[in-house]
């Protein structure tokens, strides 16, 4: 899978909130060359096409979480993969985990990895 990723910050956060069947990486100035978290979404947030998803990863409940993390400095950066390739999205995100190692600690489940040609977004190597 190969990944394009695009950067959202807490002045673009609205838009953010419309994306859908993607992986996410949050990373900090800070942290040079090492994400905080990776994770992965059907839908990312309430702000949907289709309408509001209660569902979404970060619902009606927790966008002000994801808007603090993002006031604090934290850039977030989303990638989509498509309704028809989310089947695999467990095994796309393994394979950032291991590739990128975050700080956060993550659980790893190297029977499911599958192979994604990415560049760290943020400038790293």
């Amino acid at each position: 899978m190969k990944l394009k990723w695009k950067k959202y910050d807490h002045g673009t956060i609205d838009d953010a909130l419309s994306e859908s069947f993607c992986l996410y990486v949050f990373h900090h100035p800070k942290d040079d060359d090492l994400p905080y978290y990776i994770g992965k979404a059907r839908f990312f947030g309430t702000n949907q096409p289709s309408g509001y998803k209660g569902s979404a990863r970060y619902n009606g409940g927790y966008v002000h979480l994801l808007a603090g993390i993002l006031r604090s400095g934290f850039n977030l950066y989303i990638a989509k993969i498509g309704e028809k390739d989310f089947v695999n999205v467990e095994g796309y995100e393994q394979g950032l985990i291991s590739l990128w190692n975050p700080i956060r600690p993550q659980r790893r489940k190297a029977k499911i990895r599958l192979p994604v040609e990415t560049i760290k977004p943020w400038g790293g190597s």
